[in-house]
């Protein structure tokens, strides 16, 4: 029976890497709570002063905690994209190889019968 590919070809391929993907994704997440966390504090300390002009930053902090919190949304919805684009493909991968073998099992049956 003939083997498609040599495992080095195979080895060789040029897939997405997913779990970098992912390791890069969840590092932005974990810089946009940073973030959040921090506006937050600033938003406590702002909030306690009476003046205009501090209530007015703890508004605008309150305001970019809210954008960080989007921004971490964006991300693990990105990451999850990924994740689903990862088993898509290793499905279709498996379908195709399912489908060779079944070709080649076929092939190797009836060059037995033939012989």
């Amino acid at each position: 029976m003939k083997h498609i590919k040599i495992f080095e070809d195979f080895i060789s391929e040029k897939k997405p890497n997913v779990k970098k993907n992912v390791k890069k994704i969840n590092k932005k997440i974990g810089t946009q709570v940073k973030k959040a966390e921090k506006e937050m504090a600033k938003v406590k300390d702002l909030s306690k002063s009476s003046e205009v002009k501090d209530k007015m930053s703890a508004t605008l902090a309150k305001m970019k905690v809210q954008l960080a919190q989007i921004e971490t949304q964006k991300q693990s919805v990105k990451k999850n994209i990924e994740v689903k684009k990862s088993q898509i493909r290793t499905a279709k991968d498996k379908a195709r190889a399912n489908k060779e073998l079944e070709k080649k099992a076929k092939e190797t049956k009836k060059e037995e019968s033939d012989k």
